[in-house]
């Protein structure tokens, strides 16, 4: 069995482990702090690039800003995905006629390209010329700049756009669980004469809670590395308001050349996902009996 695993176990330590010693050893040294000239002239320096993060007042409040963001990234996103696939997925669930017209209806924004999705976005979000202004200018409401305004405004652009991408994927992931449970409950429940909010949090909730819980933990280490809507949409601006550590690691390292920099940041970024990783999978029981 071992030699059958092989090239597995080879493809997945070159993909995976290598990178990540790789990268940690290039935050131990000077790489790229003297510009593109530098890279043949590497210094090993130990844990310099990281006193300088977390203590010099120029990296420690950008560090701080990032792991806000960050947060505020993937927690926002993942609390709208949750309910808003639940509510879906529970409409679709129902016994509607033409469900499956509807099913493939939502599945549209998520089968499409995300970088046309979040370009076409980017347009209809336009200070000057966009479709969301002219509709509320309509309404006789001001223009709002939704990507160089305030927090506010630019945190509401990207939220509303990242659910516009993700929301079809957490609905039918929500249904296909929903699908599963036995409708003997749910009769059982009507004979009984539960109501529609008592059948789904004392039937629905309970059954499909382990999807909920996976779908919501892995969903928010994703999104927390998601890259593009904020690198198209606003390039972590304006000023350093959106800025998150993907981003900030992408813009150091091939637009400053500091890689060194950059890949400290992947570090912090890496080690902080994975606690949170581990402390979530513990407590949420997720692997409870995948060893047994």
């Amino acid at each position: 069995a071992y030699v059958y695993l092989l090239p597995m176990i080879v493809v997945l330590l070159f993909l995976n482990l290598y990178p990540i010693a790789y990268t940690f050893y290039i935050s131990l040294t000077d790489f790229g702090s003297g510009g593109p000239n530098s890279f043949f002239n590497v210094k090993f320096i130990g844990l310099s690039n990281y006193f300088h993060i977390f203590y010099s007042s120029y990296y420690l409040p950008q560090t701080i800003a990032l792991l806000q963001n960050s947060v505020v990234w993937a927690t926002g996103s993942i609390a709208i995905f949750i309910p808003l696939g639940l509510l879906l997925a529970s409409l679709l669930n129902q016994p509607i006629r033409g469900k499956w017209i509807y099913r493939t209806v939502i599945l549209i924004p998520w089968a499409m390209p995300a970088f046309i999705s979040l370009l076409t976005w980017e347009n209809m979000l336009n200070y000057e010329y966009g479709i969301v202004n002219s509709f509320l200018n309509l309404l006789h409401l001001p223009s709002v700049n939704w990507l160089g305004g305030s927090p506010l405004d630019v945190w509401s652009a990207l939220f509303l756009t990242n659910t516009w991408l993700s929301f079809p994927f957490y609905t039918i992931v929500f249904l296909a669980a929903m699908q599963a449970i036995p409708s003997e409950l749910y009769e059982s429940a009507q004979i009984d004469g539960a109501g529609t909010w008592r059948m789904f949090s004392r039937i629905t909730v309970p059954y499909i809670l382990p999807t909920v819980l996976f779908v919501g933990i892995t969903g928010w280490l994703f999104t927390f590395n998601n890259f593009y809507p904020i690198y198209l949409l606003t390039s972590g601006g304006p000023g350093f308001t959106s800025e998150i550590f993907v981003v900030e690691i992408y813009q150091t390292a091939f637009q400053d050349y500091s890689f060194a920099i950059a890949a400290t940041y992947s570090v912090i970024n890496f080690l902080i996902l994975l606690v949170v990783a581990v402390i979530a999978i513990k407590y949420a029981r997720l692997t409870q009996g995948w060893l047994k």
